[in-house]
């Protein structure tokens, strides 16, 4: 593929989400696998990642929009967070989300504006929309949109949803959350759906996935797919083995291996992921996954008190990483494999040293799941040092 950098954005100094837009897609996959294995070796390893599945789709490939909204000298301004800041940037197209995302950002600003429905002012506590979020179904695309307000009552609600739902017929279902605290958090507790489903539907090779508002799944549609791929490859499960899936969202990493795999025990706390993931794996006809809503620690915690035997543990933890209780029942079940998906290399690295004495390296991948930044997605396989070896 062509190597060469031929992104040209306007809002690069202003934003800074894309912090690698100066360099070559090459310098960035070198740079990615620099800081990647400066973590590792900080933290007293002496394994090599050598490989990053690069992305052949490297612009346009989010699949969720957040964007927010203020209201500046009798105008509304729509679009990101200034990087580390409360500032947003006005903007009316980013190029690493779709065309589709970017057209319902532009137009979205002016049925407000024409409406006259303003943005939620934290500080006078006046207004409406704080933010509106926008994910994309990949291969259906299928549209859902949420607008998130500072209160219940929504002033021309119907004509909004009218003009939203004009916009185009792929635009599936809008939903409105009420998210009235004092906070950075985007999304708030109570939701009603305007119309449609209340989901879209993607495609994951020969599987459908229903997506919610408020369900993890990756921005990234294509590359996550590379990274499944190399799990199922890298990790060889067999038909006799039990594995757990923690911190497993809508399920789709259990719901791909069910079939490589005895059992999946798939472990979760957000509610509307473990229902999403529960009906997912009945509209896949998929018996031998079990979905759990508890937090991944309380739930290896209390396991490893029962010394259930599971074969492999795959663990797809926040950015802030895993906890150590968790890894410490790691020891404790002692899983023949685990496979660690990190979003972040220093916490991946702080982890790893928890079950250094425990388990090796056995093979590592990182996956540009998000180009042009400096965030990279890597893959860790561990055996248990007193297994086989076999994986």
């Amino acid at each position: 593929m062509n190597m060469i950098n031929n992104v040209k954005c306007k809002y690069q100094k202003l934003c800074g989400s894309c912090q690698l837009l100066d360099k070559s897609y090459q310098d960035t996959l070198n740079f990615k696998l620099t800081y990647v294995n400066d973590c590792l070796h900080k933290a007293g390893f002496n394994h090599q990642v050598t490989k990053i599945v690069e992305a052949k789709q490297n612009t346009n490939y989010r699949n969720k929009m957040i964007i927010g909204y203020k209201f500046v000298n009798g105008k509304i301004i729509s679009g990101f967070y200034e990087e580390n800041t409360h500032h947003i940037i006005d903007i009316d197209e980013c190029q690493m989300h779709s065309k589709m995302q970017n057209f319902i950002l532009q137009n979205l600003k002016s049925i407000f504006q024409s409406l006259k429905i303003k943005p939620y002012d934290e500080d006078r506590k006046v207004g409406l929309i704080r933010y509106v979020l926008v994910r994309e179904a990949y291969f259906t695309g299928e549209i859902l949109i949420v607008l998130v307000t500072a209160s219940e009552i929504f002033p021309a609600r119907s004509e909004v949803v009218k003009r939203i739902k004009a916009l185009s017929p792929k635009i599936k279902t809008i939903i409105q959350n009420i998210n009235s605290r004092k906070t950075s958090i985007v999304l708030g507790d109570k939701e009603r759906i305007l119309y449609g489903n209340g989901y879209i539907t993607d495609l994951f090779g020969n599987l459908k996935f229903n997506i919610s508002s408020k369900a993890f799944y990756q921005i990234n549609t294509l590359q996550t797919q590379n990274l499944y791929e190399k799990i199922k490859l890298l990790a060889n499960f067999n038909k006799n083995e039990t594995i757990i899936d923690a911190y497993s969202g809508v399920g789709t990493i259990g719901l791909i291996l069910a079939s490589s795999v005895k059992e999946v025990i798939s472990i979760e706390n957000n509610q509307q992921s473990v229902r999403a993931a529960i009906l997912n794996a009945k509209i896949n006809q998929i018996k031998n996954v079990h979905f759990i809503c508890d937090d991944a620690t309380n739930y290896l915690v209390e396991i490893a008190k029962e010394k259930v035997k599971i074969d492999a543990i795959i663990m797809d933890p926040p950015r802030t990483g895993s906890t150590i209780a968790f890894l410490e029942a790691i020891k404790k079940i002692k899983p023949r494999k685990v496979i660690y998906v990190s979003c972040d290399p220093s916490t991946l690295a702080r982890d790893l040293k928890v079950l250094k004495n425990e388990y090796k390296i056995m093979e590592s991948v990182c996956v540009d799941m998000f180009s042009w930044t400096n965030h990279v997605e890597t893959l860790v396989v561990l055996s248990h040092k007193k297994s086989d070896g076999h994986i």
